[in-house]
C-alpha cells in the first residue's frame, strides 16, 4: 500500500469524522460512569460521520479579556501589567490627590485628572510595551506590556 497516494484520496471531512467517532465514544463512556446506562450510551452511539462531518459548529463568544491597575499611594499598582492585545485596562485613584495615566513618548494614554475614586480605560490593540506616567506627579512610573 503507497501511504502517500491513500492520504491524498481521503475526503477532507474524513478528519472531522474521526474527531467525531472519538468525542461520540469519550460522551459514551462518561454516559455509564454518571449512571446513564446502555440507553445513554446507544444515543452516543446513533452519530454516524456523514452526520457529524455536515453538523454546524458554533463557537462560544470570546470573552473581552480586562485588567485592573490601581493608583494609591503615589504609586500604580501593579507597576507592571502584562496583558494580551485586546485587554482592556481600567486605571482606578484611590488616593487623595489627583493623577493622570499618560503615556511616555507619543503613546495612546491620555487621561484626563482623576480625583480620588476616578477611572480611565484603555483598549490595547496592538503589540507592544507602552510606558506611562503620572504628569502631576512624575516620579510615578508604570508599564503595560501587551503580547
Amino acid at each position: 500500500m503507497n501511504l502517500k497516494t491513500n492520504a491524498t484520496k481521503r475526503r477532507p471531512g474524513y478528519l472531522m469524522a474521526v474527531l467525531a467517532s472519538a468525542a461520540a465514544l469519550i460522551t459514551t463512556q462518561g454516559a455509564f460512569a454518571a449512571g446513564g446506562g446502555a440507553a445513554a450510551g446507544q444515543a452516543a452511539y446513533a452519530m454516524t460521520p456523514a452526520t457529524v462531518a455536515t453538523a454546524p459548529v458554533s463557537a462560544a463568544p470570546a470573552r473581552a479579556a480586562t485588567a485592573k491597575v490601581t493608583i494609591v499611594g503615589y504609586a500604580f499598582s501593579p507597576s507592571t501589567l502584562n496583558v494580551t492585545r485586546g485587554t482592556t485596562v481600567t486605571w482606578t485613584n484611590n488616593d487623595s490627590a489627583p493623577h493622570t495615566v499618560t503615556s511616555t513618548g507619543s503613546g495612546p494614554l491620555r487621561s484626563p485628572t482623576l480625583n480620588r475614586g476616578g477611572s480611565y480605560t484603555y483598549t490595547f490593540t496592538s503589540s507592544g510595551t507602552y510606558g506611562y506616567i503620572c504628569t502631576i506627579h512624575p516620579s510615578m512610573h508604570g508599564t503595560v506590556v501587551v503580547r
